[in-house]
């Protein structure tokens, strides 16, 4: 069992520490951000906390053959949304292999998930069966549970990170992983059994299909961004419902919102490319900004530096750093 810790200051960068999941990030608030990502990992499971500062949107696709669940831990403002579903305290989310996902991200949220092959928990299925009613809830994308299955959940999760921050690396093969994997496939034993008796959610279906569209269309909308009137024209919905909708899943205006689509687009283009090779002029005008002073006022005010200040291809390395063992207790 090893862990490992990482501190990123750009969302970017962040998404790129796990290509497997092909992850973005889109930051929505305004702020100079920083996030975490601490990862406890055996032969079947990989745990991990991920802490972020800003609101972000975070979209992916879990990797083929694999099942995961996820908790919100800690205090949070704002809410948060998993496939168009609020997630509260007491949910948790469940992905299932190569589900594409879009989690939209309060200031400074933090979520741990445990990640397991999906042919070991088929196995632990056989080993220990659950109940008909448990089973048909793996099928839901964020179901709520009572606090005190959660709360079971959560410690035994966050005790293999204590467990691991004390392991040497060359003893980490002496924590079985077997025992390991059954102590947390016990935790969601009991959560789903019980959750099979609580009253579920019902998710904002119509809402979030009408940000992920009009999301969708400016991400192609290239160099000419539609309007806002356009947007309702495109998908056949009123003024009012599209307002209604980006306030109810994204808690922001469509125009801030896909502002912010357009303000990411053109940060990632200059992170993935070299300077001589794209100027910030360009990258800007290839995405509807046709002001430079503008731009770089709304790009300075999203991210807390300039385009220029922006690390290029090529300029420097990646922007995460590994924290030794003795500096990890002091993160969120």
């Amino acid at each position: 069992m090893t862990l490992r810790l990482d501190v990123f200051d750009d969302f970017h960068v962040h998404g790129a520490s796990a290509p497997e999941w092909n992850q973005r990030y889109l930051q929505v608030s305004a702020g100079s951000m920083c996030s975490s990502l601490a990862e406890v990992t055996t032969d079947s499971m990989h745990v991990f906390r991920k802490w972020m500062s800003e609101r972000v949107i975070q979209q992916g696709c879990l990797p083929s053959g694999k099942i995961c669940f996820a908790v919100p831990l800690g205090e949070f403002a704002g809410t948060a949304r998993m496939q168009g579903h609020e997630m509260r305290k007491d949910s948790i989310f469940v992905l299932r292999s190569g589900d594409e996902f879009t989690l939209q991200r309060p200031k400074g949220m933090e979520l741990m998930a445990v990640t397991f092959e999906l042919d070991d928990f088929r196995r632990l299925l056989d080993e220990r069966p659950w109940a008909p009613g448990a089973q048909a809830l793996l099928s839901r994308s964020v179901l709520r549970a009572p606090d005190d299955a959660m709360q079971r959940l959560r410690h035994d999760l966050l005790s293999l990170f204590d467990e691991a921050s004390t392991v040497h690396p060359c003893d980490s093969d002496s924590i079985m992983d077997v025992p390991v994997s059954n102590v947390v496939f016990e935790a969601l034993f009991e959560l789903f059994d019980v959750a099979a008796d609580v009253r579920q959610l019902v998710g904002s279906a119509s809402a979030s299909f009408v940000v992920s569209q009009c999301h969708r269309i400016v991400e192609a909308g290239g160099n000419a961004p539609p309007s806002v009137e356009e947007l309702c024209l495109r998908i056949r919905t009123s003024r009012r419902t599209l307002q209604d909708s980006f306030r109810q899943v994204a808690d922001s205006t469509p125009v801030h919102y896909l502002r912010c689509v357009r303000l990411n687009a053109v940060r990632r283009q200059l992170m993935s490319t070299r300077a001589a090779d794209l100027s910030i002029a360009q990258a800007a005008e290839d995405r509807g900004f046709n002001h430079l002073g503008h731009f770089a006022e709304r790009y300075k005010t999203l991210f807390g530096e300039l385009p220029s200040q922006t690390m290029r291809a090529g300029a420097g390395t990646a922007r995460a750093l590994v924290l030794p063992s003795d500096e990890r207790a002091g993160m969120p």
